[in-house]
């Protein structure tokens, strides 16, 4: 809830997002111009990744999750997304919270447009066939997690999601995923 939260395990805050209601869509910052105070904390919590980020790695792989549900993963993945992407780093955001996805929410889309879940049922289709880019204003590419799956955890285990990946990191700076939150279930482990 409070800075004071984290620092007392003795760990670094690298952003802090400021809480705020408004209708879902307009929680997303489109306009790369935007200097609104939410988009400028996205761009803080993005300069201080880039700051800890390793000089060596071609591309480097964000994983955003939390403990339970609700607690604002989807947004801050998208919102840290659109900031990687509005600098012109070319930017991959992946939907894998195969068991509750929120993406397509915030991106007017159809859940059920072909997406992770394609590739991890079958290796042979290609994955970005996949992708989709959802803003005239930013080239910020997005892949959905797609259709639910009858069994999650075992699509994340097959080891089809770490060919993604190793793919991915040799066209885009920056991969960030949405994960499904910790504490209730295994797949983001």
């Amino acid at each position: 809830h409070s800075r004071e939260d984290i620092e007392k395990y003795s760990l670094s805050v690298l952003g802090e997002i400021p809480f705020f209601e408004v209708i879902e869509t307009e929680k997303v910052f489109k306009n790369p111009d935007d200097r609104s105070i939410i988009s400028e904390s996205f761009r803080m919590l993005m300069s201080n990744v880039r700051y800890l980020q390793k000089n060596d790695s071609k591309s480097n792989v964000i994983l955003v999750t939390s403990s339970i549900k609700g607690e604002g993963k989807t947004l801050n993945a998208l919102n840290l997304a659109l900031s990687f992407s509005s600098v012109g780093k070319k930017v991959l955001l992946i939907g894998c919270d195969l068991r509750n996805p929120q993406l397509h929410k915030y991106i007017n889309y159809d859940k059920n447009v072909p997406g992770l879940v394609d590739f991890l049922f079958d290796n042979k289709k290609n994955w970005k066939e996949n992708i989709i880019t959802p803003f005239d204003s930013q080239p910020l590419e997005i892949l959905l997690s797609g259709p639910l799956p009858p069994n999650p955890l075992n699509l994340i285990n097959n080891g089809n999601i770490d060919l993604v990946l190793k793919e991915a990191r040799k066209l885009y700076d920056y991969i960030l995923i949405d994960s499904a939150p910790t504490l209730l279930v295994a797949d983001t482990k």
